[in-house]
């Protein structure tokens, strides 16, 4: 696993949560992993890329993808590709259940960036392999 990557969509809040896991203390433990933040622009990827080729990409290069809740609307949407090509094994989406509440409410936004640094330590010791998509804030956090 090289790192997350930031979906077109929420590639502004990347800095953010970067920002919220330093207050934290958490982004130590990002580093050590040399687990990278990156965006579509850093990556030079078009921002029109669809959803399959976006997810063929992330397991190739070893991405994790966070994005907002793409839709299911055709073959090639994300959801349509992890329903028939993920695997156990595959890396996850991440997805923010709520960016707006993300943008105005702290106490939610330190919840995600928690569950963003465990789930992808977690990962990045092979753990959490059984799910296709994990939304955040988890549940009961």
């Amino acid at each position: 696993m090289r790192g997350l990557l930031a979906d077109v969509n929420v590639q502004g809040h990347l800095s953010s949560l970067r920002r919220l896991l330093v207050a934290a203390d958490l982004w130590p433990a990002i580093a050590e992993l040399k687990v990278e933040f990156k965006t579509f622009t850093d990556l030079q990827l078009p921002r029109d890329l669809d959803d399959r080729a976006l997810w063929d990409f992330c397991q190739q290069e070893g991405w994790i993808l966070f994005t907002e809740n793409r839709n299911d609307d055709g073959p090639d949407s994300l959801q349509a590709t992890l329903n028939n090509s993920w695997r156990n094994g595959h890396l996850q989406v991440l997805t923010l259940a709520n960016m707006r509440r993300f943008e105005r409410d702290q106490g939610y936004a330190r919840r995600v960036a928690t569950d963003v640094a465990e789930l992808v330590y977690g990962i990045a010791h092979s753990e959490n392999l059984d799910v296709a998509r994990i939304y955040m804030p988890l549940a009961g956090h």
